[in-house]
């Protein structure tokens, strides 16, 4: 029963936002805790390719492309807390198609995605970008990689730590 009761506890803290193409937001497991906002604001635009992740009580969603195919340098921000998206304020060195994101530490990076540039064996960036948020006037510094067949990374759904 002890094992039940965690898994269960486990659960009820996990939650998952859908990104449509249309660029709407919403919860499609929402989490069971008042902490965060149950509405949540559309993008002002129509975006795809692009890499998410969990930054606290935030979701970062960086790079991609929008429907002029367009690709990005630009983060944009959701606060959980209140629903509402903000434009981050650093915009990265590179624009990245299907980038992973992931956070270590204080460190928001996100690593390779796809590239048109000739001299690229294999199609993928061999960088990735970091922000350091104990280091924020740096803002995006550059970190090469070991440069791999597989690049692409996004996906529409994030799981959610609702803690």
């Amino acid at each position: 029963t002890t094992t039940t009761t965690t898994t269960t506890l486990k659960q009820d803290q996990q939650g998952a936002i859908v990104i449509r193409k249309a660029g709407t937001v919403e919860w499609i497991k929402a989490c069971l805790t008042d902490k965060y906002s149950r509405l949540l604001s559309d993008l002002d635009m129509k975006i795809k390719y692009y890499g998410i992740t969990q930054v606290e009580d935030e979701i970062w969603v960086c790079g991609g492309q929008d429907e002029k195919h367009k690709q990005s340098t630009t983060c944009r921000v959701l606060n959980l807390l209140d629903g509402q998206w903000r434009i981050f304020e650093h915009k990265m060195k590179h624009s990245r198609i299907k980038p992973w994101m992931f956070v270590e530490g204080r460190r928001v990076i996100v690593m390779g995605g796809t590239t048109s540039d000739v001299n690229s064996k294999t199609g993928c960036r061999a960088t990735q970008e970091v922000f350091d948020r104990d280091k924020p006037e740096e803002g995006w510094t550059i970190e090469n990689i070991r440069e791999m067949d597989v690049c692409a990374g996004s996906s529409h759904i994030l799981k959610v730590n609702c803690q």
